[in-house]
């Protein structure tokens, strides 16, 4: 039983077309890629800005996500030395 593989546009739903395929060799494995669009150039432009501002958006809370394990690793290397003086005293 063979099925057709579908894969429709996440906007208007028609079928999207093959742009182009390339493989990655990632360790042992390798990696094929797939790149579709959808054929209407008006809709791909919106899924592209959609996707664009998706991924700034989960950049921005890696970000920020960073930042706040950086500023506890520092209070806690403050925390440290302020008990250790205090021992020493």
């Amino acid at each position: 039983m063979k099925k057709k593989f579908s894969n429709p546009c996440i906007r208007c739903g028609r079928e999207r077309v093959f742009v182009r395929s390339w493989e990655e060799k990632i360790g042992e494995s390798i990696i094929v890629n797939t790149q579709t669009t959808c054929p209407n150039p008006e809709c791909q432009k919106e899924v592209d800005k959609d996707n664009k501002k998706q991924r700034d958006r989960m950049t921005a809370m890696r970000n920020k996500s960073l930042e706040r394990a950086e500023e506890r690793k520092i209070a806690r290397t403050a925390q440290r030395l302020t008990q250790k003086n205090k021992k020493k005293k």
